[in-house]
C-alpha cells in the first residue's frame, strides 16, 4: 500500500512524553502513514520505548544514531521518507486523530506545496492551555506565491514559522533540496520556512487547532528561547542565512521587487527593535556591535538602504543606521540623542537605539 504521509519524529531523552506522542500518531484516522522515529543518541530509556513501539506497530520505523541535533535528525528522516507528503511531530507533543487526514485533504484539493493548521499550546507543568501562545489562523489559499506582492496578514504569515503544524509535499522538498540547516541548534524552523518561500507556488492554511504544542518544558530549546524572547542575534543570523540562500537560488531580486524581503526584515528584525511597547533588548556593548555587524552584512547583500524607504519614517531611519559604518558622535550629538530618546513612541525608541548602536564597534 502506498504511503500518504511520512511523519518524522526526532527523539532525544523524551521518555516521559514519547508514549503519548506515538499513541496519537498510530491512532490517526488516516491509516496509510509511516512514522519514522530518529533516536538522536538518547541516554535515557527512549531507545527502548521506541523499539517496543516498533515491535507492536509495523508502521513505525526506528533509526538509532549518535547525537547530532534536531535539524540533522529531521534531515535523516526526510531522506528515509517514502510518503507523498512529509510531516514533523516533536516527541513531547501530540496531535488530534484527524490532523493528517485533514491536511492531506486540503493539500490535494488545492495542489499545495505546503499546508498548515492551527495549534494549541499547553503548559508542561499543569497541562493548562496557553491561549496567548496558541494559533488559530484565518483560512486561506495562495496559488500565486511567487508572483504576489507581499501584504499584511498574507497566507505565509498566517501559517506561522513552526515546522510541526505543516504538511510538505515530498517531491517539492526534494526537487529544491530543501533541508534544515544543521549548523543551527535553534530557530532552524524559521530558516527552512524562509527557504521554502523562495520556491513555493501554492500555500494553504486551515484554522483548526490540530496540533498540541508543549511549552515551558524545563531544559528544552524552545523554553530557553521563550525566556529570552528569541534573542536578536539569533534572529539576525537566521535572516542573513536565509537571504544568502535567496540570492544563491536567484530569488532575491524578485523578492525585493515584490516586497517579500522588506516584509521579512520588518517581521523578523525591525518589529523587535522599534516596537515601543516592548523593553529594549538587553545586550552588552559587544553584542550590540555584533548585531550591527550582522545587519550591515544583510544590507550589503540585500541592497542599499534607499530601497527600504517604503518601510516608513522610523523603520527607514533605523535601516540607514544599521546599513552604515559606526558613527563616532561627539558630546553634543550624544546629549541631543539622549534628550530625543525621551520622546514617546517610535521616535524616542529610534534615538535610544541610535545611541546604543553608536556606542558599539562595527561588530562582525
Amino acid at each position: 500500500m502506498s504511503v500518504s504521509v511520512s511523519i518524522i519524529v526526532p527523539c532525544y531523552n523524551v521518555a516521559p512524553y514519547v508514549e503519548a506522542c506515538l499513541d496519537s500518531l498510530v491512532n490517526q484516522s488516516l491509516r496509510n502513514i509511516e512514522i519514522i522515529c530518529v533516536n538522536d543518541g538518547s541516554t535515557d530509556v527512549t531507545p527502548a520505548l521506541l523499539d517496543a513501539w516498533a515491535e507492536k506497530e509495523d508502521r513505525i520505523r526506528v533509526i538509532h544514531r549518535e547525537n547530532g541535533g534536531q535539524a540533522s535528525a529531521r534531515n535523516l528522516g526526510m531522506d528515509m521518507a517514502g510518503g507523498e507528503y512529509v510531516g514533523f511531530v516533536d516527541p513531547d507533543d501530540y496531535v488530534e486523530p484527524s490532523m493528517f487526514a485533514r491536511l492531506v485533504e486540503e493539500a490535494r484539493r488545492n495542489g499545495a506545496d505546503v499546508t498548515a493548521c492551527g495549534y494549541t499550546s499547553f503548559s508542561d507543568g499543569d497541562g493548562s492551555v496557553l491561549e496567548e501562545l496558541s494559533w488559530s489562523p484565518a483560512p486561506g489559499v495562495d496559488k500565486g506565491v511567487q508572483s504576489d506582492v507581499m501584504r499584511t496578514n498574507s497566507v505565509w504569515e498566517r501559517m506561522d514559522v513552526v515546522t510541526c503544524n505543516k504538511l510538505y509535499r515530498r517531491d517539492f522538498l526534494n526537487r529544491h533540496g530543501l533541508r534544515f540547516e544543521t549548523s543551527f541548534r535553534s530557530m532552524e524552523d524559521d530558516v527552512l520556512w524562509l527557504m521554502v518561500l523562495a520556491h513555493a507556488t501554492c500555500l494553504a492554511v486551515i484554522p483548526d487547532r490540530l496540533y498540541w504544542y508543549r511549552r515551558q518544558r524545563r531544559g528544552s530549546v524552545s523554553q530557553m528561547l521563550e525566556a529570552q524572547e528569541r534573542p536578536l542575534l539569533l534572529v539576525a543570523e537566521r535572516l542573513l542565512h536565509a537571504t544568502e540562500y535567496w540570492k544563491k537560488c536567484g530569488w532575491l531580486e524578485s523578492g525585493l521587487e515584490r516586497g517579500w524581503v522588506l516584509r521579512a526584515l520588518r517581521h523578523y528584525l525591525l518589529v523587535r527593535l522599534l516596537n515601543p511597547g516592548q523593553p529594549l533588548p538587553q545586550l552588552s556593548e559587544e553584542e550590540w556591535g555584533r548585531l550591527r555587524g550582522k545587519c550591515r552584512q544583510w544590507f550589503a547583500l540585500a541592497g542599499k538602504a534607499e530601497a527600504f524607504r517604503t518601510l516608513g519614517k522610523w523603520d527607514f531611519a533605523l535601516c540607514r543606521v544599521l546599513a552604515s559604518p559606526p558613527e563616532h558622535p561627539g558630546f553634543l550629538s550624544r546629549a541631543w540623542w539622549k534628550l530625543l530618546s525621551r520622546c514617546r513612541g517610535r521616535r524616542g525608541r529610534y534615538y535610544r537605539l541610535k545611541g546604543k548602536l553608536s556606542s558599539c564597534g562595527g561588530g562582525k
